[in-house]
């Protein structure tokens, strides 16, 4: 009788820690299941943020060469006026009325039109 109730005792026991158990499963499979979806929502995220970043650096880059061409066009347009600036009207001979500007005005029109594009 004694080891029958020993028995009992151990059986109530076991049966106890294997509920337990059953328990503790079912917690760790719920929280691995959490996991996962955490780690599916951090990558997408991780995603869109690089997508983000890609589309930033693009702009960026964008409004670098633009301001490089603004920058080009007013160092065109004030060389430009300089030029004209510096063309100064004098009397010319009749032959010179029909075919020829001044040496300077000439000089550096040629050098501004014949630069690399």
């Amino acid at each position: 009788m004694k080891t029958a109730v020993w028995w009992l005792a151990a059986a109530l026991l076991f049966s106890g820690l294997l509920g337990r158990l059953a328990h503790v499963n079912s917690e760790l499979d719920a929280e691995r299941a959490a996991h996962a979806a955490t780690a599916r929502d951090r990558d997408q995220w991780k995603a869109a943020a690089e997508a983000y970043r890609k589309d930033a650096a693009a702009q960026a880059e964008n409004a670098r060469l633009c301001l490089e061409r603004e920058t080009k066009a007013a160092r065109d347009a004030a060389e430009r006026a300089a030029i004209v600036k510096q063309a100064k009207p004098r009397a010319r001979t009749a032959e010179e009325k029909d075919t020829v500007v001044d040496d300077e005005t000439r000089r550096r029109a040629v050098e501004r039109l014949n630069r690399p594009l």
